[in-house]
């Protein structure tokens, strides 16, 4: 690697247990929940820095743009997996610091393997949502679900190497819900 150092697994992040790059997502919830809404005011970004990609685990969703950038001083190579009809896969070549390149993913998929064909331990997941609620756990393994109607859901959460699990959750009018995901090795 160009810029020196050591590249370690992202596949599990946890600290003082709790979990990071979790994607969750509304499965299902009352029909004003479900529709699509506001696109995003910028583009999710996924970058090539120091041979990783930075996040690990990104989240849009369904129709909005995902920007890839290359910050190495050393070519990459953007390799999208999607496992679902909707979303072509993504082969694209970045130089060094090369210009971004855009995409964008039509289809509801969680944990859509990225690789770089030229560094094979850089992976990365990306994840499409059928609604805006979605989030990904960050280093202290929380996530908000910002303004979400009141009413009755199913939330899914999804670990790279753990699974999906499911929650049962009811969101009161001008209220807050807590919920709570406990993953365990498999």
């Amino acid at each position: 690697f160009a810029g020196g150092g050591d590249v370690y697994s992202e596949q599990y992040a946890v600290k003082d247990g709790k979990l990071a790059n979790v994607y969750v997502y509304v499965k299902s919830g009352p029909p004003a929940a479900m529709q699509a809404g506001p696109p995003a005011s910028a583009p999710v970004v996924l970058d090539q820095k120091g041979c990783r990609y930075t996040p690990h685990v990104v989240a849009v969703m369904a129709g909005e743009p995902v920007e890839f950038r290359n910050e190495d001083p050393t070519m990459h190579n953007v390799h999208t997996m999607p496992a679902v009809a909707g979303n072509a896969a993504v082969d694209i070549s970045q130089g060094p610091k090369g210009a971004p390149q855009t995409k964008t993913f039509n289809a509801p998929e969680a944990m859509m393997p990225v690789r770089c064909n030229n560094h094979p331990w850089m992976s990365a997941f990306l994840n499409v949502s059928a609604t805006p609620w979605f989030a990904v756990t960050g280093a202290d393994g929380t996530f908000t679900l910002k303004g979400l109607p009141a009413g009755d859901y199913t939330l899914g959460a999804v670990q790279e190497k753990m699974g999906e699990q499911t929650l049962a959750v009811t969101v009161k009018p001008q209220g807050e819900a807590k919920a709570d995901f406990k993953f365990a090795m498999k």
